[in-house]
């Protein structure tokens, strides 16, 4: 396994851990207590120094919120040394995947890789330090950003990660300037477009060579089915730093060697696709992508259900449907060129996938024909245009009014239509399912589960332990569970212990003290009475006063009896209720050493119950 020069947290298990951990967006203090935890689980020590969280929606910077830039810093402190560790997460959403497309496989973007150099430079300044050791930690999209950061702003001292998307020399040649004028030296090239001309492998080549001082700071850890790991057989990609390979489905054939089957002009066709859509993007969102491609803003379809609404919409805006026009006849036929070859190959792929059991038999067809048909729709969209355009170029009004609307008609009832019906099949075959195997192979979590020296292992993100039982079976005991059970279960015992103690107390004060508070009371009015009677003179007012009042209170003798409290025994209700929190020890310490003596070499593991309870 890898050895960094991360003091704190210095096992790939326990960073990989933290890294899937962040994903759940934990506020500072549960994060920090799943760290110590962590950190006593993979040490069998308690991290007795400060944690300080800083998270980038937190930030200040603008660019960091408008990147959707996610990610966390971590400031850890002990015995007058600190260190500061920057998680970067991985693909989240919507806004993600479209910034992979436009920065990983276009190259047209690194925002997320700027913004994480912006969001350390913050961090710094939150936590006020400088001087300090910056260790970058990934996953999947966050190594493309980390890494990125790292070359062209010298962001981290180290970098680690777990199936990393791998960095671009397309999207370092956009914002690293020193190796943006060393391609331009090298290769003699005028313009930024000119770059994808080169042929990817001396790019790859150059690239490595430019960047190999930096090597021996980048770390990885990469399972052979990722499916990142595959597309990084692409151009553009390229692999550095020290690498373990780790194969976590065995009896799965990975993608690597079918992406590198993939020619490289299907490559660049489908790049060049990604391009026009991420700078059309950078304008109008996702329509501007679309627009970008087709020459078509589909919205301005919207509300045409027939031919009398084709009319009414062209009285309309009959100069909308003219641009359209002029644009679906620039740019479908540059879309068809780049398109053909990528369906042409689309039985080599699917039926690699076929062969490799991610997609079923139906499934490989279903993509194989739908894929043909949406070319097919565009080529037919492609002769609507051509005709439309002898008509306009006939000169007769009325001919070029009904050839503006029938294309318009035709190109979103038929063709528009068809191309989304066949969307629509592709999503019903279930193929996104089927190819859910794929993605769980880019999961921290599986790779995490070869994570293991034999006795230990991980299930999620979590500690197992595997024992062999007298009959030769193996037993797995999930440690991280036992211990959050332990931690957490023993603090609610000594609460209910208090609950009941306090109960007790407020049946002692609440009836046996008030009653006698009460007793007391009335004996007192007695002893008044008696010792003054006179004074009680007024109660023999009702006798009446006048004529004449003679009568006076010459004694007052009170014959009190008081019965005994009854209903006020609550001893075999407490005394349940305490048993139940004895019960409830010995299941837990029970629980505990049938744990320890199924793992009684471990000589930590005691001791690991026993500090649990100290975070």
């Amino acid at each position: 396994m890898i050895v960094l020069g991360m003091h704190f947290l210095e096992s790939p298990e326990i960073k990989a851990r933290l890294i899937d951990i962040e994903y759940g967006d934990l506020g500072p203090e549960e994060l920090e207590n799943k760290i110590r935890q962590m950190y006593l689980e993979e040490t069998g020590q308690l991290f007795e120094g400060k944690i300080d969280i800083f998270h980038s929606s937190d930030a200040k910077s603008e660019s960091i919120d408008r990147s959707y830039y996610d990610g966390t810093a971590i400031k850890i402190s002990n015995d007058g040394q600190e260190e500061l560790y920057v998680i970067s997460q991985g693909t989240q959403g919507g806004d993600d995947w479209l910034y992979n497309l436009k920065s990983m496989l276009a190259g047209q973007t690194a925002e997320q890789a700027e913004a994480a150099n912006e969001f350390v430079i913050e961090a710094k300044e939150h936590f006020q330090v400088n001087d300090i050791k910056t260790y970058g930690l990934s996953h999947s999209l966050g190594h493309n950003n980390n890494t990125v950061s790292y070359l062209a702003f010298d962001t981290f001292d180290e970098v680690f990660s777990i199936n990393g998307a791998q960095p671009n020399y397309y999207e370092l040649f956009q914002v690293d300037s020193k190796f943006n004028y060393a391609v331009r030296s090298e290769f003699n090239i005028r313009n930024n477009q000119e770059i994808y001309d080169i042929k990817p492998q001396r790019l790859n080549d150059f690239a490595m060579q430019y960047y190999q001082d930096k090597e021996e700071n980048i770390h990885q850890i990469i399972s052979k089915d990722d499916p990142l790991y595959a597309a990084s057989a692409v151009r553009g990609f390229f692999t550095l730093g020290n690498v373990t390979m780790v194969d976590t489905n065995p009896d799965t054939p990975g993608l690597r060697e079918l992406m590198e089957g993939i020619p490289d002009d299907v490559v660049k066709n489908f790049q060049g696709l990604a391009i026009d859509f991420a700078v059309g993007s950078e304008r109008g969102g996702t329509y501007g992508g679309v627009e970008a491609l087709i020459g078509v803003d589909l919205k301005q379809f919207e509300g045409i259900d027939g031919f009398w609404s084709g009319v009414g919409f062209y009285f309309t805006h009959s100069s909308e449907i003219d641009t359209m026009i002029r644009s679906l006849e620039e740019k479908v036929p540059t879309l068809l060129d780049k398109l053909t070859p990528i369906t042409e190959n689309s039985e080599e792929i699917f039926g690699s996938l076929y062969e490799a059991a991610y997609i079923t038999k139906e499934q490989k067809d279903v993509m194989i024909e739908e894929i043909a048909i949406i070319e097919q729709e565009l080529q037919k969209i492609n002769e609507a245009i051509g005709r439309n355009v002898n008509i306009r170029d006939s000169g007769n009004p009325n001919a070029v009014f009904g050839g503006d609307i029938g294309a318009g008609l035709r190109i979103y009832l038929d063709h528009v239509k068809a191309i989304m019906e066949s969307v629509d099949r592709i999503k019903e075959s279930g193929i996104l399912d089927n190819l859910s195997a794929i993605t769980e192979s880019h999961s921290i979590s599986e790779l995490l589960s070869v994570m293991s020296d034999g006795k230990k292992g991980y299930l999620g993100t979590d500690m197992v332990f595997t024992a062999t039982k007298s009959d030769g079976d193996l037993i797995k005991v999930n440690i991280s569970a036992a211990l959050r059970m332990y931690q957490q279960s023993i603090p609610i015992l000594e609460a209910k212990a208090s609950k009941i103690s306090e109960l007790e107390q407020a049946i002692h004060d609440e009836l046996d003290a008030s009653y006698k508070d009460e007793e007391r009371k009335v004996r007192d009015e007695i002893d008044q009475m008696e010792g003054s009677p006179g004074t009680y003179k007024f109660l023999l007012s009702k006798h009446g006063y006048y004529p004449t009042f003679s009568k006076e209170m010459k004694k007052i003798s009170v014959h009190e009896i008081f019965p005994p409290l009854k209903h006020n025994d609550f001893e075999e209700q407490l005394a349940e209720l305490t048993k139940t929190v004895e019960t409830g020890y010995v299941y837990i310490e029970n629980y505990r050493k049938s744990i320890e003596d199924l793992f009684e070499e471990e000589e930590q593991l005691s001791q690991l119950f026993d500090l649990s309870r100290r975070i």
